[in-house]
C-alpha cells in the first residue's frame, strides 16, 4: 500500500506539472478478472455507457463512493460498470461484503485487477477513487476524482 500510496503521489505531481488531461477516448487496456482472465476493450458490453471506478480497498473515499454506487443501484443497472483495482485478488471480496454488499456479483458489474499498472499512466486519475463515464462510442462524458463521483454520473444519466 505504501508503495502503491508514492507512486500515485509521484503521478499527481508529474500530473499537475504537464497539466495533463484525461484522456477524452477510452484508452486501450488489459486487465484481469478475479479468475485470472484477461479483459480488454474488446470484452466491453456494446451499446451502453461505461463506467470505469479506480478503487483502492483500504482507502475510506471509494468504501464511500461504492456504498452509494450500491445503494442507487438501480441508476446504475442500464450502464456497465468496471471497478478497476491494483490490490491483491483475496481482499477484494472482503471490500465488498463490507461496503458494498452484492454489489459484485450484480450482471453488469465487473471486478478487474490492474497487475501490470496501466490504468493510472493510460487514464491519469488525480487521486482515489478516480470515475470515468464513457459513452458507448468511447467518448469520455464525465471523470470525477474523489468523493462525489457517484452523485455527479447520476446527474449526467438522468439528463
Amino acid at each position: 500500500m505504501k508503495i502503491r500510496s508514492l507512486l500515485l503521489i509521484l503521478l499527481i505531481a508529474t500530473i499537475h506539472q504537464t497539466k495533463a488531461q484525461q484522456p477524452t477516448l477510452l484508452p486501450q487496456f488489459t486487465f484481469f478478472k478475479l479468475d485470472g482472465k484477461a479483459f480488454s476493450n474488446k470484452d466491453l458490453v456494446q451499446g451502453k455507457n461505461n463506467l470505469f471506478m479506480l478503487f483502492d480497498c483500504t482507502c475510506e473515499h471509494c468504501q464511500r463512493e461504492a456504498n452509494l454506487l450500491n445503494i442507487n443501484y438501480n441508476q446504475f443497472k442500464d450502464v456497465n460498470i468496471y471497478m478497476v483495482t491494483l490490490d491483491e485478488a483475496y481482499i477484494i471480496p472482503q471490500f465488498f461484503n463490507s461496503y458494498a454488499k452484492g454489489l459484485n456479483t450484480k450482471p453488469n458489474v465487473t471486478i478487474l485487477q490492474d497487475k501490470n499498472h496501466l490504468f493510472i499512466p493510460a487514464f491519469l486519475p488525480k487521486m482515489y477513487p478516480a470515475m470515468y463515464l464513457y459513452s458507448p462510442a468511447g467518448k469520455l462524458l464525465m471523470y470525477n476524482a474523489g468523493d462525489g463521483g457517484t452523485k455527479k454520473i447520476m446527474k449526467v444519466l438522468n439528463k
